[in-house]
């Protein structure tokens, strides 16, 4: 069993409320960074954000990546030809999160990138690097912004246990670390989808990795048109989904981070119109469900792989 140290512990000004104390002790395989701003404040919830932030964009550290998180949750992620165009798509998918959430970047902040953070009121910022006109520009500007400059890799393994601490005891389990494959995913249907819905499908089943069970993620154009996740049972996570993509599920991917177990997720999908469902396929209701999708001419993905997250 893998030990862990807890010592020299830096305390923060509070926890995730005021009256509660808390603090960080730095693990010797973990994330490098540098605060490059004036304000190196960073918080209890900072931390937090910016965990699941890297998470994300530790998935697509070789194309480019803007991602949302606020919350501890992860908002809205895109992909694009550059970080500029992510980012327009990151906005235009969630602009509500936006205020005091924590923007990533897998690529090099642009000047024009950094004007729009400016004025977005963006808590904090992290990317492999900020241009020298983008750095120069935040940095002159009276804000109170964080910037964070990390030599950003895929996270995958940097620790090989995950654990939490329950009334009960400390429950231990390992990372998941699960990636697609030729041999894990499958068109199953009699619908195949097209290549645009593929590429969405792999990018929207690598966002869902990293949710709160149980999620859904709504995804086109390599972005994610609408992100549920924790809910108590996958008919309300869809159905709420749904109404955030609105006139965006047409044609879309829909990803989960199970399977379908209910013709009523399948009913809410069909209304939406979504064009490619993405699922483990390892429910013993699977066969049916794939029946009725092909009876609606819905394409379907099978991974064999769960990614329940606690």
């Amino acid at each position: 069993m893998e030990t862990i140290e807890i010592n020299n512990i830096e305390d923060f000004s509070c926890g995730a409320n005021p009256h509660q104390a808390a603090g960080i002790s730095k693990i010797s395989d973990g994330i490098e960074y540098e605060i490059l701003s004036r304000n190196k404040d960073l918080e209890y919830i900072d931390f937090i954000n910016l965990s699941e932030n890297v998470k994300v964009l530790g998935e697509f550290f070789d194309v480019n990546c803007a991602v949302l998180t606020k919350e501890g949750l992860i908002c809205s992620v895109a992909l694009g030809a550059d970080v500029d165009c992510a980012f327009e798509k990151v906005l235009d998918s969630d602009p509500v999160s936006v205020v005091g959430s924590s923007a990533g970047f897998s690529k090099e902040v642009s000047l024009s990138v950094a004007k729009l953070l400016k004025t977005l009121n963006i808590k904090n910022v992290i990317s492999t690097g900020f241009s020298k006109e983008a750095f120069s520009y935040l940095l002159d500007t009276d804000i109170n912004m964080i910037l964070i400059k990390t030599p950003l890799h895929e996270l995958q393994g940097f620790s090989s246990k995950d654990i939490k601490v329950t009334p009960f005891g400390i429950l231990v389990q390992e990372q998941d670390t699960t990636k697609l494959s030729k041999d894990n995913f499958k068109v199953v249907s009699q619908m195949k989808p097209s290549q645009e819905q593929i590429e969405d499908a792999v990018f929207a089943w690598k966002v869902s990795k990293h949710l709160k069970s149980c999620c859904v993620i709504i995804a086109k154009d390599l972005s994610a048109k609408a992100i549920v996740q924790g809910r108590s049972n996958m008919v309300t996570a869809v159905e709420s989904a749904m109404d955030l993509a609105c006139e965006n599920s047409k044609d879309a991917v829909m990803a989960l981070d199970c399977s379908v177990e209910t013709s009523q997720v399948l009913n809410t999908a069909i209304q939406g119109r979504i064009g490619l469902i993405v699922e483990s396929g390892d429910s013993n209701k699977s066969s049916d469900i794939l029946k009725q999708a092909d009876k609606y001419g819905l394409s379907v993905i099978f991974t064999k792989i769960r990614n329940k997250r606690y």
